[in-house]
């Protein structure tokens, strides 16, 4: 089960920022390192350096990418980091089945509405997460509109729990 968050925008950039940095760091001297030793230990095998520096050096993405998924990605300094890319993955799953939820809207089913209200306010905090003024401008008449519909049938507007197994109805065809 995810849940939306309080997270202030200004605070998510700034540590998200410095999360970024520390991995991209990481990944210059790791990757530095590794290409380096592709071309000294298999130069005698291969003229062309260029592919022996891009394999290193994606052989040192990988180290990184692994050391973050087991060492750093529960760390307080990548808590924001880490909360946004689930929350952005959970948005996809909707985005997946989007428009069979947005039919499902329209015939007034609560189970849809919920979905699509956590839909809406999960991308609304993307968007004022990452200082997207604009997408927040498009996202306002369909958030509104689906305001109305779901008070008109007493339904919670606070959606802002998300269990994926909730959209495995509408992957069916």
């Amino acid at each position: 089960m995810f849940k939306i968050e309080a997270i202030d925008p200004k605070i998510y950039r700034k540590k998200t920022r410095n999360a970024t940095l520390i991995i991209m760091l990481m990944f210059i001297i790791i990757g530095f390192g590794t290409a380096y030793l592709a071309v000294t230990t298999l130069g005698e095998y291969s003229s062309n350096k260029v592919v022996l520096n891009l394999l290193g050096a994606f052989v040192g993405l990988m180290i990184t990418g692994l050391i973050v998924k087991t060492w750093f990605a529960d760390k307080a300094w990548m808590k924001e980091s880490m909360y946004s890319w689930r929350l952005k993955r959970n948005l996809m799953h909707i985005t997946n089945v989007l428009q069979k939820v947005k039919d499902q809207v329209d015939l007034n089913d609560e189970h849809a509405m919920k979905v699509m209200r956590f839909y809406h306010l999960g991308l609304q905090q993307m968007h004022q997460l990452e200082d997207n003024n604009h997408a927040l401008v498009d996202l306002g008449a369909e958030k509104r509109e689906l305001e109305v519909k779901m008070t008109e049938l007493g339904q919670e507007l606070n959606q802002t729990e998300f269990d994926p197994q909730w959209i495995e109805i509408y992957k069916t065809d």
